[in-house]
């Protein structure tokens, strides 16, 4: 999804030069004083991405009809955020690349990289200080959401018993409550009333949710090519997402239990399990849940009114699933 075609969407006709204008302040922001960690963390921001947490941002500036250096900040400031939680994930994940640019825990190594992942979100942090006060307490709180959404994560890899509201608990702090504060932090810079500020927040919060399902059910029928990764990463990671527990709780859970008790869950046995899963009705299950999600994020803007860009975010979680599941699969 190009920032052409967000543009229009979004209605914001120069959002690909906005877009430019976040890139050199994240390499700013990390080259700051020659440090050691500046490099590789410019090298893995630099990788490329949707940028749809900064897309976010600047959307809901927009609604104020602002563009500016705060603006900026915010924006810069929830990809920082981003980018060291990969940075983290990678380590976690033994990921020797990430879009085709090789990890800091693959080059640097893990200690480098733990540092680094800490270095990026630091900087975030100051971003953030240069929107407001409220801003740099807001993405403060979003990053230990982060942090409790890995631990849930983490604490029930291979988990055959993983329940369905553990799953929604860990991808609402670990995905959800990024894009909440990504929605957040351009609307606090551009001075929003605190209504507005709430309705976004809650508008990114369901679209994050809906986001992580979609992610989630690329994961096992995505095209590996298009999608720039081994698909099934998941299942062989022992992260079971909404379509495998759907199955792990309907009449097929025994036969989906029997390949995930394999020794090794290796790339032969993900892609039996995305099969099964497929067969199932599971994704369309799954779809049918992230389009729930969309509603919601919807219905959080009713009181928004029709400015251009308002009406644009109304549109885009259906446009974003779309062009996921036509581009990917």
């Amino acid at each position: 999804m190009d920032f052409d075609y967000l543009g229009r969407l979004l209605a914001i006709d120069d959002l690909a030069a906005r877009i430019g204008a976040v890139e050199d302040r994240m390499l700013d922001a990390l080259l700051v004083d020659s440090t050691v960690l500046g490099a590789p963390s410019a090298r893995v921001a630099s990788g490329g991405g949707k940028r749809l947490r900064p897309v976010l941002a600047l959307a809901a500036a927009n609604i104020e009809n602002r563009f500016d250096s705060g603006v900026i900040a915010a924006a810069t400031s929830v990809e920082l955020v981003q980018v060291g939680s990969l940075v983290h994930d990678d380590i976690f994940d033994l990921a020797a690349t990430r879009r085709g640019v090789p990890t800091i825990n693959s080059v640097e190594g893990d200690h480098q990289a733990i540092l680094a992942g800490d270095f990026i979100l630091a900087r975030a942090g100051v971003q953030a200080s240069r929107v407001g006060a409220e801003a740099a307490r807001v993405l403060a709180a979003t990053v230990v959401e982060l942090c409790v959404g890995q631990h849930l994560e983490t604490r029930r890899l291979g988990a055959l018993d993983r329940t369905i509201e553990e799953h929604f608990a860990s991808i609402e702090a670990k995905t959800a409550s990024l894009f909440d504060v990504s929605c957040r932090m351009g609307a606090l810079a551009a001075g929003a009333d605190s209504t507005t500020v709430s309705a976004l927040g809650r508008f990114g919060r369901n679209y994050g949710m809906a986001f992580q399902i979609v992610d989630d059910v690329l994961d096992l029928i995505a095209d590996p090519v298009r999608l720039g990764k081994p698909v099934g990463s998941d299942v062989r990671a022992g992260v079971y997402t909404l379509p495998v527990l759907e199955v792990m709780n309907g009449p097929r859970g025994e036969d989906l239990r029997r390949l995930l008790r394999t020794e090794e869950v290796d790339e032969t046995v993900s892609a039996r399990v995305a099969e099964l899963v497929s067969q199932t009705g599971a994704v369309e299950h799954a779809l049918s849940v992230a389009r729930d999600f969309e509603r919601d994020a919807v219905a959080a803007l009713e009181d928004l009114g029709d400015h251009p860009t308002v009406v644009g975010l109304r549109a885009f979680p259906r446009a974003y699933r779309e062009w996921a599941l036509e581009t990917l699969t």
